[in-house]
């Protein structure tokens, strides 16, 4: 049997605990679960410059805007928006592009995106609103705040 050093067998024990811990992990499969929207929202497709945007807005209260990242839409919000909606306005869109939003070929620059927010913050009669922001949105979110 050849003789292993103190690190040598320290880290095939290691590898071995790891292997062992991850395996069951990685056989589980994954569940994805798909929430609905509360009774409380209430879906709108806006005019926007060059489109439509599809947005959930419900609630009463200081309002609060979820926008979404790349490649997502207004839908990963739900389990935050149904706890906001309690004592919030709640307003979450599809950004252009993105969901139910119209698919224009252009203005997917991000100050045209917070155009876009502004016209529908217009429409709702909401100007005032704490934004809560993942990844793409955090750049629209940014450039609104420059309008």
């Amino acid at each position: 049997m050849p003789c292993l050093s103190r690190r040598s067998a320290l880290t095939l024990v290691i590898s071995s605990s790891l292997a062992t811990a991850v395996t069951p992990i990685a056989a589980t499969p994954a569940a994805a679960e798909v929430r609905s929207w509360p009774a409380a929202f209430h879906a709108h497709e806006m005019p926007v410059s060059g489109g439509t945007q599809y947005v959930r807005a419900g609630g009463h209260g200081p309002a609060v805007v979820l926008l979404h990242g790349f490649g997502d839409t207004c839908d990963m919000w739900v389990p935050l928006a149904a706890g906001l909606v309690k004592s919030h306005t709640v307003i979450v869109p599809d950004l252009r592009g993105m969901g139910l939003s119209s698919h224009p070929e252009g203005g997917y620059e991000k100050i045209a995106q917070a155009r876009d927010l502004a016209a529908i913050l217009d429409q709702l009669g909401t100007q005032k609103v704490a934004l809560v922001t993942h990844d793409i949105g955090n750049m629209v979110g940014r450039r609104r705040s420059f309008l």
